[in-house]
């Protein structure tokens, strides 16, 4: 059992106290390491400011932006961080930063960090599925939902974007994520963590029977996924994450499987991931996840922790509804499966026992005759929460 949690930051391995572990990532980094160039804004992963590139072995093939403003420090535990300081290397600057320079991409500055880190995450993954693509306008703009800017009127970075030659960049895995950072990455999420003090606890357990146990024991912790909604919680109503177990080093939940009529996807798997995965077979659903938030809270954001979070602006259970969506869960009493119609009492409520947890949620592949349609209206088209949701399957 581990007591500290331990991560990469820009290559060198770091250790988190109990004390480091309960602070939001972007504070740790400014306030513990004197990384200053991480900025925190809205505190809300609306503005992008804090963003940072993470990537790990259960979980990640590539480099993936995060807001590091909602995100706990235990949560990066097994994980290797790039922040806007690990992109210079010694060749120079990264070239996002460099086009951001030419095409004047920045005025006051603050915004600039984590537009850049934005943009060298889409590159990572563009590259690394295929390094002759170029990106275009769209592209570039989808990329940059999750940033915001308010002297550049956004042009020019969207520009600097539209001039990086893709075929000229060296992934930022031959500098950060070498074979031994590798190894002693799934060395560290082979073993359960446990950090303690007189204000915080969190467990994160590797497997689901002993995630069973713990939570038949202590029935008042929160279960954390990523905290896309808790960690707003956390810093804007002080509602602090003091008790948690995080099932984020049991690698069977980062799973999606896929028979001739149902798609079963567990409980760590991220929106990204989930959009992915279905762009061929659901194409409506991908679409819609679109516009279900920025990159950035999509890459932590998963399925499961959008159905337990219980709330009537959900964007994903309208879906589910029409897809006849079935949520797995185990106990203490052992395994069943609940009908997500019945699933919901009331606000913020629903039918999961306290010694429960959410594994997986299994929906149905809607038949080629079916017509399916999934709407959403919000004030605004990008990162806004809905005023209504729409799902028809006929």
């Amino acid at each position: 059992m581990r007591k500290q949690a331990s991560f990469y930051i820009n290559g060198q391995m770091t250790h988190a106290s109990a004390d480091e572990c309960q602070m939001m990532l972007a504070d740790f980094l400014r306030y513990k390491k004197s990384l200053t160039g991480t900025k925190v804004v809205c505190a809300e992963g609306d503005c992008g400011a804090c963003t940072l590139l993470k990537r790990s072995p259960l979980s990640d093939a590539t480099y993936t932006p995060i807001n590091s403003c909602i995100a706990s420090v235990a949560q990066m535990d097994g994980s290797s961080l790039i922040t806007v300081e690990g992109l210079t290397r010694d060749t120079g600057p990264h070239p996002a930063q460099d086009a951001m320079m030419k095409c004047h991409g920045s005025q006051c500055g603050f915004c600039t960090p984590g537009f850049v880190m934005a943009i060298a995450g889409d590159i990572e993954e563009k590259i690394k599925n295929n390094k002759d693509a170029a990106v275009n306008l769209q592209q570039a703009k989808n990329a940059l939902t999750g940033n915001l800017c308010r002297c550049t009127g956004y042009q020019p970075i969207i520009d600097a974007f539209l001039s990086i030659d893709l075929k000229k960049i060296t992934p930022l895995d031959k500098t950060y994520y070498s074979k031994t950072i590798d190894a002693n990455l799934k060395k560290i999420c082979k073993s359960p963590l446990t950090v303690t003090n007189d204000q915080f606890s969190f467990y994160a357990p590797t497997n689901l029977k002993d995630a069973k146990q713990y939570l038949k024991k202590y029935k008042h912790i929160k279960i954390i996924a990523g905290t896309t909604d808790l960690g707003v919680l956390h810093n804007k109503q002080k509602q602090r994450i003091q008790h948690a177990m995080s099932l984020h080093l049991i690698s069977d939940l980062y799973k999606i499987k896929k028979t001739a009529s149902v798609i079963s996807v567990g409980a760590q798997v991220n929106l990204s991931t989930l959009r992915k995965y279905i762009l061929k077979s659901i194409p409506q659903f991908a679409s819609f996840l679109d516009i279900f938030a920025s990159p950035q809270i999509k890459n932590m954001a998963t399925l499961v922790g959008n159905i337990a979070n219980a709330s009537p602006i959900a964007d994903t259970p309208p879906f589910l509804l029409v897809a006849n969506a079935k949520i797995e869960v185990i106990g203490a009493k052992g395994k069943r499966l609940i009908p997500i119609e019945d699933f919901y009492i009331s606000y913020k409520k629903t039918k999961l026992a306290k010694d429960e947890i959410i594994t997986h949620v299994h929906f149905e592949i809607p038949n080629k005759k079916d017509l399916l349609g999934i709407y959403k209206v919000s004030q605004r088209k990008d990162l806004d929460i809905s005023a209504v949701n729409l799902a028809i399957r006929a």
